[in-house]
């Protein structure tokens, strides 16, 4: 079994203090389109409402406005809406000045993103993680990645378990602790057993990348011991998911029909199914943020 990862006291303490600060902050405001722009009686009802203060009123005719491609008016809807906690209305701002259908520069396309991923909006901790990742050299940045990635693979969004889980390999060259009582940088330094524990998170879940990648962890012994195996079973599931990468490695139509079929023949062998490593990690370290 790979050792249990454990956070320091301090550690542990800061991250429960940021954790409840989390919660608070994670009540997300969730406003369905209910604008009919076909029902003129239905659209002067939510105009209405709007003036009137309700947030998901405003966030309709937010909507609205921006079908019409009336964006200023969109954004002061949006804006309203988003002053109310519904954190969808935030990342649209983001999204009309990520599109270029507001004036301004990128400063504000990320004070929106900002604000709807520090209320828990997974759509802009995605988003914002991504962001960092374009400068992958700069330590600070790729914390930043990390930071937005564990966020929302926290909430169970598998893209962001993969990316993170890739930023963990010690294989990648990933962040390195440098300094003593440096928490973040003990928190993102590489690791493979965190590697491991996101990387299968997503595998289980059909993620075609993640399951070519935890192949390679059994083939190479990265994190976990070498298991054969276990290496074909997920390069398989990976195929099987749309992995063009793992389709070439399992295509042996260009051996020997005898090489083919010895292989055949260890695949019928395999008695076991497709298994992650037994790892573990401690709920206040997969929640705390830095």
């Amino acid at each position: 079994m790979l050792r249990t990862l454990r956070l320091t006291a301090t550690l542990f303490a800061s991250a429960l203090l940021l954790l409840c600060t989390l919660t608070s902050q994670a009540a997300i405001k969730q406003c369905p389109v209910t604008l009919d722009q076909s029902d003129e009686a239905n659209i002067l009802d939510h105009a209405q409402r709007a003036h009137a203060g309700d947030a998901c009123a405003q966030f309709n005719m937010g909507y609205q406005f921006y079908t019409q491609q009336r964006y200023a008016e969109s954004e002061r809807w949006y804006a309203k809406a988003a002053e109310q906690g519904v954190t969808r209305a935030a990342f649209e701002i983001a999204m009309l000045y990520r599109d270029k259908l507001l004036p301004g520069d990128d400063s504000e396309r990320k004070r929106w993103l900002n604000q709807a991923a520090e209320q828990g909006l997974v759509l802009a901790q995605v988003e914002l993680g991504i962001d960092y990742l374009d400068n992958p050299g700069d330590q600070d940045e790729r914390y930043q990645a990390m930071h937005w990635f564990e966020q929302a693979a926290d909430q169970g969004d598998i893209q962001s378990q993969y990316l993170l889980g890739e930023l963990y390999w010690s294989r990648n060259s990933g962040v390195e602790f440098a300094a003593s009582g440096d928490e973040r940088a003990m928190h993102f330094s590489s690791d493979d057993s965190k590697a491991l524990y996101w990387i299968c998170k997503a595998a289980q879940s059909n993620h075609a990348a993640a399951q070519f990648s935890l192949s390679e962890a059994y083939s190479t012994g990265t994190g976990v011991a070498v298991n054969r195996d276990q290496q074909r079973l997920w390069l398989e599931l990976a195929a099987s998911n749309g992995s063009e990468e793992a389709k070439e490695r399992l295509d042996d139509s260009g051996l020997p029909w005898y090489t083919r079929l010895e292989n055949w023949g260890k695949r019928q062998m395999i008695d076991e199914t497709a298994q992650c490593p037994d790892l573990e990690l401690e709920a206040t370290e997969q929640q705390a943020s830095y």
